[in-house]
């Protein structure tokens, strides 16, 4: 038995709010404040409908007092929608019991099933819960409101009314009629844990489930055994004590006057001890034995011990299912490696469908998302544009499900559950992304952005490192995602300079040739949110291109130049500079080693196509731009580490010295926009 949908009205961050969940683990992420919190407490309320007060309704509506709530104060509504299935012979099924008074009976009698001799039936009910005033009050409510000036004041009267004349009120969300609030709040037995979570109260958790198994009639009839077994033990001990007692209080009976009265003082012992107070979690150590307390542990591993007993000790038997776990955060206090560690495990239970429980995590960890399973996942946020502000959620499963004949999808999602790791898994929880194909634009592009004047943690962006060309795979994340992030593509144009003859091609080459892989990302993805940008000044990557954006300032290009070329050909740079006139007269001079490969891009400028006077001096730029290129290509990380942490690239008030190139520079423009 599981909540399979939930659908929110005027709750915190949720104007008109649904959302779908799985049987078993839903891991909900998202950015800070996109309602992640606010979720786990409205699956809550259907078991602990109390905790509401006046800032539990949604402030955008609130604002909007005077258009929205003259005549009728404002109401939180949420329906919960139930799945569960059971067999008709099936008579130790509680659940049906449970859900009785919220089914519908046409929708009982559509979904029934016969398999194999054996009837079977979907069941779906349905939960509606409303948080309204009395209507008694409500004349005494508008007479107030009239007399309000500001929002203050109403806030202030509102919290009156809400405090004294407000309450929860239950229907049969199918039928419409009425139901008491303790036939739907015994349905669930729903556990919050919340992310400032202590061991004492995770431990209450645990007592509540030792509680619980002692109410069996059997155990309780054995626990009564056992205490009086315990009661005539201790009489045996203290037998001397209570005998003096006893003589004490005989004597003096009749001088208080308790003789008149019948009566008279008795001793005895009754063990009365609770067994969840007698029950203990200690830590031992494994090497030595020895045992301590759990609050002398460390909390990471108290964090990871209380959540493990916690969902362990759900094992529910068939027709029993009952129980939900709320997990805020589960990440606090524990190392990555067991964040990896635990939700493997919870994956691995919900994969064989032993997870016996229904579980809602909510997480800012990538090494959660990076193990928790694209199944499993919903991403969500909260779109404050528009007239009703309102959270938006998408399923991941349900994102890169394909139309039919297709499997674009499908591939993207195979290549993303490889390579999603801990660092991809960061754009998920991201407001936008930047995509690029390797390390170097990854070190540079929070340098380049800063330069640029986007704030690279203010705007929570992300940049991700895909290591080549498949962004077909990460965009289709994003591709018609209802969590609309922008996404901008930077790739390289991967334009071959000399052709097979060995001559340099012509510029308007270079700006004509359509590159292969961006038209069929364009074609593919024809949408607003995501946006492409390579390379325009010449540059074929983004090595060389940056080189060329600062080559009119010799000193800084100097820097970069060096940064790449062996060391054999930093003596004869030295010497002539990136005057391409000296270098051919005097290419004999250049190292042995590295005079093969300079003659052939020379003499490719020698034989150019285009030869035109005005145009030479780019070509002479482009020529060490792809010099740079040839040394750097089996570096680039290093190169790019290199000119992030040199001093001389960056000036007295600690900005960067280097020219971000213009389509990285365009690119960031519209992902601010």
């Amino acid at each position: 038995m599981y909540i399979n949908k939930i659908h929110i009205q005027n709750y915190r961050n949720y104007n008109d709010f649904s959302m779908n969940f799985h049987k078993g683990l839903n891991v909900i992420i998202g950015s800070n404040n996109t309602g992640k919190t606010g979720l786990l407490y409205a699956i809550y309320l259907l078991e602990h409908p109390s905790i509401v007060s006046v800032d539990d309704f949604n402030k955008n509506n609130l604002l909007k007092y005077t258009e929205l709530y003259v005549d009728y104060p404002p109401e939180i509504a949420i329906e919960y929608y139930i799945s569960h299935r059971i067999t008709e012979d099936d008579t130790s099924d509680e659940s049906i019991i449970r859900l009785l008074p919220f089914l519908g009976i046409k929708e009982f009698e559509e979904n029934r099933t016969e398999k194999d001799g054996k009837i079977e039936y979907n069941i779906a009910a349905k939960i509606k819960a409303v948080f309204s005033l009395d209507v008694r009050y409500l004349e005494d409510y508008r007479k107030e409101f009239k007399l309000t000036n500001n929002f203050d004041e109403y806030f202030m009267m509102l919290n009156r009314f809400v405090e004294k004349h407000y309450s929860w009120s239950y229907t049969n969300g199918i039928t419409d009629t009425k139901a008491e609030q303790k036939m739907a709040t015994s349905i669930f037995d729903i556990r919050l844990i919340e992310a400032e979570r202590t061991n004492e109260e995770v431990r209450k958790e645990v007592k509540r489930e030792i509680d619980a198994f002692t109410r069996d009639s059997k155990r309780a009839a054995e626990l009564d055994t056992l205490r009086k077994k315990v009661s005539d033990e201790l009489k045996i001990i203290l037998n001397d004590s209570i005998t003096k007692l006893s003589d004490l209080f005989k004597n003096e009976n009749n001088e208080i006057g308790l003789k008149k009265g019948n009566v008279s003082i008795f001793s005895d012992i009754k063990a009365k001890f609770s067994v969840s107070d007698a029950y203990i979690t200690e830590v031992k150590d494994t090497k030595s034995g020895f045992v301590v307390p759990l609050q002398y542990n460390g909390l990471g591993y108290n964090n990871l011990i209380n959540i493990y007993m916690l969902i362990k000790l759900t094992e529910v038997q068939k027709g029993r299912d009952f129980k939900i776990l709320c997990l805020e955060e589960p990440e606090a206090h524990l190392h990555p490696a067991m964040q990896y560690k635990l939700f493997k495990y919870l994956k691995n239970l919900d994969k064989k469908n032993e997870l016996n429980q229904q579980i809602f995590v909510t997480t800012h960890s990538s090494n959660i998302s990076a193990v928790a399973g694209i199944d499993n996942m919903f991403m969500l946020s909260y779109e404050r544009t528009g007239k009703y502000p309102d959270c938006r959620q998408q399923s991941l499963k349900e994102q890169f499900k394909d139309s039919e004949g297709k499997t674009e999808k499908k591939e993207a999602k195979l290549h993303l559950t490889k390579f999603l790791d801990v660092t991809r898994s960061d754009m998920l929880f991201a407001d936008k992304v930047i995509l690029v194909e390797g390390i170097a634009e990854k070190l540079l592009m929070p340098l380049f952005m800063e330069a640029c004047g986007c704030s690279y943690e203010d705007e929570h962006i992300s940049i991700v490192e895909i290591g080549g060309k498949h962004f077909e795979h990460f965009v289709e994340l994003f591709n018609g995602n209802a969590v609309n992030k922008k996404v901008l593509c930077i790739t390289d144009k991967d334009f071959k300079w000399i052709d097979n003859d060995g001559k340099l091609k012509s510029f308007e080459s270079y700006q004509s040739e359509e590159v292969a892989h961006i038209k069929k990302l364009k074609e593919r993805f024809s949408i607003e949110n995501f946006c492409i940008h390579t390379q325009t000044l010449g540059g074929k990557t983004f090595e060389d291109e940056l080189f060329l954006a600062n080559m009119d300032k010799p000193e800084v290009a100097k820097i970069i130049f060096k940064k790449a070329i062996c060391d054999g050909l930093e003596e004869f740079f030295n010497k002539y500079d990136f005057n391409i006139t000296e270098w051919i007269m005097n290419k004999e001079d250049i190292d042995g080693r590295s005079r093969k490969v300079i003659n052939k891009y020379l003499k490719a400028f020698e034989e150019r196509v285009d030869i035109l006077p005005r145009k030479t001096e780019f070509y002479e730029k482009l020529i060490f731009a792809e010099l740079f290129l040839h040394y750097a290509k089996n570096k680039k990380g290093d190169v790019a580490l290199s000119l992030l942490t040199d001093v001389d690239l960056y000036n007295e008030d600690e900005t960067t010295k280097l020219i971000v190139p213009e389509y990285i520079q365009e690119g960031l423009k519209w992902l601010m926009k």
